[in-house]
């Protein structure tokens, strides 16, 4: 039993924004579903079907992709948003968004910072909670998504997801927070 939780590096968001490094897909499945959050063995439960294994995650981490979360630690240090913290909900409850770790920019870019860091966390929280493998393409967009703008036109494709996989009431309260964080994000 494998109860690690890892969350991504600096090159691991980089890897998953551009590909730089040519991960095969095996690697970059796990990569994404690195969150700060699952345990290793959680993460592998729901990769079982494509065969994952630990070898993996050792050869994730040994590439610098990955490392072991230490609760209470700093986030890596780039314009990469950072992995979000464990949840308080439920999985069946709404989830609820995380504080943003303090930003380091200037009083005028900090709301705009902060705002797309919680947006990330709320986007990266929910497709892992409600959506699992079948949120894995709305999870590229998501990393690729460079600022607020870009983060708040993936509303509606987080919608559809949701409503196919969850139906309505489980939609609306989630898509409900999400439009707060929204309006905090843009005012």
């Amino acid at each position: 039993m494998t109860t690690t939780i890892y969350q991504k590096t600096d090159k691991g968001h980089d890897e998953i924004r551009t590909r730089a490094n040519h991960l095969d897909q095996r690697h970059r499945a796990v990569l994404l579903m690195v969150n700060g959050e699952k345990t290793c063995d959680e993460i592998l439960l729901q990769l079982q079907p494509l065969g994952m294994t630990r070898a993996v995650f050792d050869e994730l981490e040994q590439g610098g992709y990955v490392r072991a979360h230490v609760a209470g630690a700093a986030a890596p240090s780039t314009s990469a948003p950072a992995s979000p913290p464990p949840p308080s909900s439920t999985p069946h409850t709404a989830v609820a968004a995380a504080p943003a770790p303090p930003a380091t920019a200037s009083a005028t870019g900090e709301q705009g910072i902060d705002g797309y860091q919680r947006l990330y966390r709320f986007y990266t929280e929910t497709i892992s909670r409600y959506l699992g493998l079948r949120g894995y393409l709305l999870e590229m967009k998501v990393e690729k998504a460079g600022n607020v703008e870009e983060l708040v036109a993936l509303r509606e494709t987080l919608k559809a997801a949701l409503t196919k996989t969850r139906g309505e009431p489980d939609t609306g309260n989630v898509i409900a927070q999400l439009d707060l964080l929204i309006d905090e994000a843009t005012s």
